[in-house]
């Protein structure tokens, strides 16, 4: 671990910039996953019958392109943040802290999650929504690419997290390696259109407090309600969830019946 922590503080610039872009290709990956090599395997699990425009595939790239040089700024400013002291990023792991990173693993989702709903929550204020985020909400059927097509100021607004994050919960980079993995596969997920779960696996126990690819696949439907990203917690504390919005039943649905 120390070795690692060495590499990652020698090589700080480079990861902190290009951390997050890098990851967010993962993208294409799965782009190319869904909807060319195991589009007719994985059909049935489709959270809409209907399949993208070509036009929608080249104005996600677009606006992914930009978002990316913006998320790249972002991680340019932590590392800005971490070398004049002004993060609670730190480098030597002690034993403590074995148990401490899983635990701000969860406190990062918890504060991204609560950051994600009520920013979600503004841009769909009159005037937010008509003039930026609309651009998100051209996707009414989405796709991993819609997971970064957004127009700028949305684009900054979400990429403003992370130099907020460091600054506020103590993390080593490891933890917040493993919190960027997850954000990122989270949001590629959650916008892939497709849902493998069955709707009684998740509104059994602890699993209802999650959120998944069905829930943002209504907010994009019916743009409204399913603000959350991770969880459905604060959707269901603020009478913004909905689970009812599915325009066709799912494999995973109908083999349990």
């Amino acid at each position: 671990m120390a070795v690692l922590s060495d590499f990652i503080e020698k090589h700080f610039l480079i990861l902190s910039t290009f951390l997050v872009p890098a990851l967010f290709i993962l993208t294409a990956p799965a782009f190319f996953f869904y909807y060319s090599l195991k589009k007719d395997a994985v059909r049935e699990y489709k959270t809409q019958e209907s399949h993208m425009q070509r036009s929608q595939l080249y104005r996600e790239l677009s606006y992914s392109l930009i978002s990316l040089i913006i998320f790249t700024l972002s991680g340019y400013g932590v590392y800005l943040l971490f070398i004049n002291d002004h993060t609670v990023i730190y480098m030597l792991i002690t034993n403590a802290d074995i148990i401490y990173i899983p635990v701000s693993i969860f406190l990062m989702t918890l504060f991204h999650d609560t950051y994600f709903y009520w920013t979600h929550r503004l841009l769909h204020l009159p005037g937010w929504y008509q003039n930026i985020h609309t651009v998100h909400h051209l996707s009414v059927n989405p796709s991993p690419f819609t997971s970064l097509a957004f127009h700028p100021i949305e684009a900054i607004i979400q990429a403003g997290v992370l130099p907020l994050m460091v600054s506020i919960i103590p993390a080593h980079p490891v933890a917040i390696l493993c919190f960027l993995v997850y954000m990122v596969v989270k949001n590629v997920s959650g916008h892939s259109g497709y849902e493998f779960t069955s709707s009684g696996y998740r509104t059994s126990g602890w699993h209802r407090l999650k959120g998944y690819p069905i829930h943002h696949n209504i907010h994009h439907l019916e743009s409204r309600n399913n603000y959350g990203l991770y969880f459905t917690i604060w959707d269901r504390l603020m009478g913004t969830f909905s689970q009812n919005a599915s325009n066709r039943p799912q494999k995973s649905d109908i083999d349990q019946r």
